[in-house]
């Protein structure tokens, strides 16, 4: 989790800053320690590299916390997805793991 302060910034400026700051950590390790993730690619978790380098070439999806709670109630009344969560979703919730899991792993 990243949250820069940064003074006279905007909440834009600052998610510009932490997509950067990780774009730049992820080109950084995949310059110099390419031989490392190699490793793991074929070993471990297959398509690494390959998942790295999108988030290194693909803008971050951003939405609105009320965006978010929306997508997931929706996801959870459609009844084709079979989705349900162990914590409740619902606008005024703290988003728990597992739903910022499901919008980063399933819808964006």
């Amino acid at each position: 989790m990243i949250e820069p302060e940064l003074a006279f910034a905007t909440l834009s400026d600052d998610m510009d800053c932490a997509e950067d700051y990780v774009k730049f950590c992820m080109k950084f390790v995949l310059k110099n320690n390419l031989s490392d993730l190699e490793f793991f690619d074929a070993r471990i978790e297959k398509g690494l590299i390959a998942r790295l380098n999108k988030v290194v070439n693909t803008a971050f999806n951003r939405v609105t916390y009320t965006e978010c709670v929306e997508i997931l109630e929706s996801h959870i009344k459609d009844k084709s997805k079979k989705l349900k969560f162990e914590n409740q979703v619902y606008w005024g919730c703290d988003l728990a793991s597992e739903h910022e899991k499901y919008l980063t792993d399933k819808v964006f």
